[in-house]
């Protein structure tokens, strides 16, 4: 038991980094995205030098803010996530999970991850917008194994759901 006390204590303290990270990262985006507008003409200054006169500075710092914005929406998305796993986790080490309340996190992560795939693919559209304006960008590919994961947290939020009710059964019984 010893073992498994010792995973549970590292899960609950990496998730309470990834929150505290994850925070951080979203008033970063926040940050980047405000301090762009005073800094606009230096920005316009250091495209121009790298990519040329022709390239359309204004489409791309506009791209480069929606970028910021997207990150902070995933912050935001990825906050729900973090929460509600923290608080399965302590239903964990209360050894109670098989909850309805346990079903409703699970349910709530697996829409946040859908939330987060729709956002990949966002990302995906914004290298091509990247591309269309001839500017350095990072490759894209679309997450099979995210989706799969989507799937796999509405299942087990329904697993989950029909546990909490079949021991709710049981203790009536009793």
């Amino acid at each position: 038991m010893g073992g498994y006390d010792r995973v549970l204590k590292a899960s609950r303290f990496t998730v309470r980094l990834f929150l505290v990270v994850n925070l951080v990262c979203i008033v970063g985006f926040v940050a980047a995205i405000l301090l762009s507008f005073p800094v606009d003409g230096w920005l316009t200054a250091r495209l121009v030098h790298k990519y040329g006169t022709t390239l359309h500075v204004a489409g791309v710092i506009l791209a480069l803010r929606l970028l910021m914005a997207l990150g902070a929406v995933a912050g935001l998305v990825l906050h729900r996530i973090f929460t509600q796993l923290l608080a399965i986790l302590d239903t964990v080490r209360r050894g109670d999970p098989f909850t309805a309340a346990n079903a409703t996190r699970l349910r709530a992560i697996a829409w946040a991850m859908l939330a987060l795939q729709g956002l990949d693919l966002v990302q995906g559209a914004m290298t091509a917008w990247f591309a269309a304006l001839h500017v350095q960008f990072v490759n894209w590919t679309p997450s099979f194994g995210g989706w799969v994961a989507v799937l796999l947290l509405f299942v087990l939020a329904q697993v989950f759901s029909r546990g909490a009710d079949m021991r709710d059964e049981l203790a009536a019984t009793v």
